[in-house]
């Protein structure tokens, strides 16, 4: 009876002119944003490796200086495309592609592609993600939102219950049918978009990328069958199709546009971040005055005797190293001090407006959805944090080979000048290719799951809420006085 219902609903609706309509414009909006961002994505993967290797390249073949020099020189470091991002853009946009690795300085991201985009375009970004979690569900309410008040309204709803048919099959039956369609709109263009990038060799390049486009399927099939299953319930509740219809637009419309953009107003609100005016100001504070209050200048003094203490000199002149490399190492700690305190309190806010959103999720699925849709594409915070403290472990290494080798080799130098500028030391050629290229290893799936593990659980609760109100809506339903 279950299958009989099913294929008479699925018949219905491809019969329906409205379906067919609305089926091809999402078919043809769906596969233009895979086909663009695909696009953008290979172009991009193209771009960020000829352009990272000819910046690590340029920075090891920089010749004879002095290698503080060098540092200054610095080298930039381009983030990878995100494993999925030509299907989710996530924040990839407004977090920034390059960091600037150089001496002295924590440099944040630019190249944010959201700064050259007009303001409509950055209302939403036309990606394959986004239109799944905003025209997927209202496809879905257009669907069933008349499958069994349109029933009761025809009279149909008591024939089928005289005839023994009971609520579970019709309610069974109906859903069946309405996934049915929906699948066949939505599976052939996602197939599609894997295929191409397939294509394209991501698979080879991506971790765990067949696992990565799982979950992310499984996760769209979850908040569809919840929308469903929302759907059906109350269009059994509900006294007329038009009443159901008005209910299940107004939570869409609550769930899609109004509620995510209150959660990110909740979120700062709780765990208020600084601008980026604050934030530097603060930070160029603590540099000059210390963060404990004992400046930087009374420190290196301090150091400065523990250092003569050390060696039993009392002149620099006298020290068996090279003085620039010790005292250039030391300011680079002081400031290590300041970064990893500013940009750690920065991060972490971050993080718990990040998860207070998630929580949100409660009142609303495309929250905890959107999280984890980002996280499996490489587009979320997490990935963006991993790839600015790689920048920055980068730059510290480099800071330090460069001060180490001034420690060891720069010795006569103690002689003639303290100022690193008015040193005479000069580094071989070749120096600079010891210092290691820039690399860094993106989130892989296993930690993607575990930092989202909470909302896979919400959209679990959601989608077993769903189906709860569903069943209990059929079973209680009216079947109507024709």
């Amino acid at each position: 009876m279950i299958g009989t219902i099913a294929r008479k609903e699925l018949t219905e609706l491809m019969r329906d002119g409205r379906f067919r309509w609305s089926s091809a414009i999402m078919v043809l909006l769906l596969l233009a944003a895979l086909l663009t961002g695909w696009q953008r994505f290979v172009a991009y993967n193209e771009m960020q490796e000829h352009a990272q290797e000819g910046q690590n390249e340029q920075f090891a073949t920089q010749g004879q200086k002095h290698p503080h020099a060098g540092a200054h020189f610095g080298v930039w470091a381009l983030k990878k495309a995100g494993a999925l991002s030509f299907f989710d853009s996530g924040v990839a946009n407004y977090t920034g592609n390059l960091v600037w690795i150089v001496a002295h300085n924590q440099n944040a991201a630019i190249a944010r592609p959201a700064d050259d985009l007009s303001a409509v375009t950055r209302f939403g970004e036309l990606d394959g993600a986004t239109i799944l979690r905003l025209l997927m569900p209202l496809l879905v309410i257009f669907l069933g939102f008349t499958s069994l008040a349109g029933e009761r309204e025809r009279g149909t709803l008591r024939q089928l219950l005289a005839m023994g048919v009971s609520p579970a099959s019709i309610l069974w039956g109906k859903a069946l049918g309405i996934t049915l369609a929906v699948l066949l709109v939505v599976a052939p263009c996602v197939l599609l978009g894997v295929a191409a990038l397939a294509v394209a060799g991501a698979p080879d390049s991506i971790d765990a990328f067949g696992a990565r486009v799982g979950v992310m399927a499984i996760l769209y099939v979850v908040y569809a069958l919840t929308v469903l299953f929302l759907t059906l319930g109350i269009s059994a509740r509900a006294p007329t199709a038009r009443s159901a219809l008005i209910a299940l637009v107004g939570f869409w419309i609550f769930t899609a546009f109004l509620m995510p953009k209150a959660a990110v107003e909740i979120s700062r609100t709780v765990y208020p971040s600084p601008s980026v005016g604050e934030f530097m100001t603060t930070l160029l504070t603590d540099k000059v005055q210390g963060l404990d209050g004992n400046s930087p200048k009374e420190r290196l003094e301090d150091w400065k005797r523990d250092v003569f203490r050390k060696y039993g000199v009392s002149r620099i002149a006298d020290l068996p190293v090279g003085w620039i490399g010790l005292l250039l190492q030391e300011l680079e700690d002081l400031d290590t001090e300041v970064f990893d305190h500013h940009y750690g309190q920065l991060r972490a806010t971050y993080r718990e407006q990040r998860r207070l959103q998630d929580m949100l999720g409660i009142i609303d699925p495309v929250l905890p959805l959107t999280s984890v849709s980002t996280g499996l594409a490489g587009t979320d915070l997490l990935h963006h944090d991993r790839f600015t403290i790689a920048a920055e472990h980068h730059r510290r290494l480099m800071v330090r080979r460069v001060n180490d080798y001034l420690a060891e080799t720069a010795v006569a130098d103690n002689r003639v000048e303290e100022n690193v500028r008015q040193a005479r030391f000069v580094a071989p050629v070749g120096f600079f290719k010891t210092i290691p290229a820039f690399s860094y290893r993106p989130p892989t799936f296993t930690e993607v799951i575990a930092e989202y593990k909470w909302n896979l659980l919400i959209l679990g609760v959601w989608l077993s809420a769903a189906i709860w109100l569903a069943v209990y809506s059929v079973r209680r339903m009216e079947p109507g006085t024709r």
